[in-house]
């Protein structure tokens, strides 16, 4: 059959047009999952003996770690908030992903069927739950030689390096983690980061010198609290009841942190007065408020005094 003029020119335009079609680069990433879990695979056949791949896997790991801990400002809530307590949280992170590194498993799958949403459809071989290490390629040929899907013979030859979007392994056979690394290892530095701070807190407020700087410090005491205490020594100067009171009274501001919390049994000095006199005194003190230096009614008073005064002057200027 013979196609027209008119098709033919619809063709090459469209393949022209397709030609043309710039393509889209792919975004620089600063962690490649996929090359990272195939590092990792290779480093499980070594028996997690190769520093090299251990060095390149880490390497991965340290970055990471660094934007956790900037996107998330956990350095800022470290004791320290510097260089220093950057490096101990980056470390201890380093560290405890590194223990974890052999507890890493794949799943292979078949290069050709492989469909990464719906990637269970390609598992060729999934391991046990207390299986350790990662089956290699000569031991998937044995296991499964052909795949029953697409019947796909499979070969251990020619290998293909992860990009990004492309996992490792052969033309016809692909490891794939059982979850994405850069999510577990994103969950592991956040947990041992936040225990690390809590660690140190809980340490340095456990410390000797930090429990002595709190069992002998002393609860700062405004000027009016002196001046009250003052004034009502001098007020109630006949009565043994009241002054053992406000000497009780002194000794809470010097003593506790929360005075106000109960103070009418503070006060009776657990029984030693009785509560119908601390009940009297406190009455006394609020009837007598006004002849107290730094009692809010001499305040508004005074507040008082100074606006008809201000007013009073406004006035004689107008006039």
């Amino acid at each position: 059959m013979v196609k027209n003029s008119s098709t033919s020119d619809i063709e090459s335009i469209s393949a022209s047009l397709v030609a043309e079609q710039p393509v889209v680069p792919k975004r620089k990433l600063y962690f490649i999952n996929e090359q990272v879990e195939w590092s990792l695979t290779k480093y499980l056949w070594t028996g997690c003996t190769e520093v090299y791949l251990r060095d390149e896997i880490m390497s991965n790991a340290s970055e990471l770690i660094r934007q956790i801990i900037r996107k998330q400002g956990l350095h800022t809530i470290y004791p320290g908030q510097e260089e220093s307590s950057f490096g101990d949280l980056l470390n201890t992170a380093w560290c405890q992903i590194e223990k974890t590194l052999y507890k890493y498993r794949s799943c292979t799958h078949c290069r050709i069927c492989f469909n990464p949403d719906r990637p269970n459809d390609s598992v060729l071989y999934v391991p046990e739950e207390r299986e350790y290490g990662i089956k290699t390629i000569p031991e998937i040929i044995k296991l499964v030689p052909k795949c029953k899907k697409c019947g796909t013979s499979f070969k251990k030859v020619p290998m293909v390096d992860p990009e990004q979007g492309i996992y490792g392994g052969t033309t016809t056979l692909l490891y794939r983690g059982r979850s994405k690394v850069f999510n577990m290892w994103s969950q592991v530095a956040r947990t041992v980061i936040l225990a690390y701070i809590k660690k140190e807190g809980r340490d340095r407020k456990n410390s000797g010198t930090y429990m002595h700087h709190v069992g002998q410090r002393r609860v700062g005491q405004s000027d009016a609290l002196t001046r009250f205490i003052a004034e009502a020594r001098e007020m109630f100067k006949y009565h043994d009841d009241f002054l053992k009171i406000i000497d009780h009274f002194e000794k809470l501001l010097e003593n506790d942190d929360r005075p106000y919390d109960g103070i009418i049994s503070k006060l009776s000095g657990n029984g030693a007065i009785p509560r119908n006199t601390v009940i009297n005194f406190l009455q006394l003190v609020k009837l007598r408020s006004h002849d107290f230096t730094d009692s809010p009614i001499n305040k508004s008073e005074s507040i008082r005094r100074d606006n008809r005064a201000g007013s009073s002057q406004n006035n004689d200027q107008e006039e």
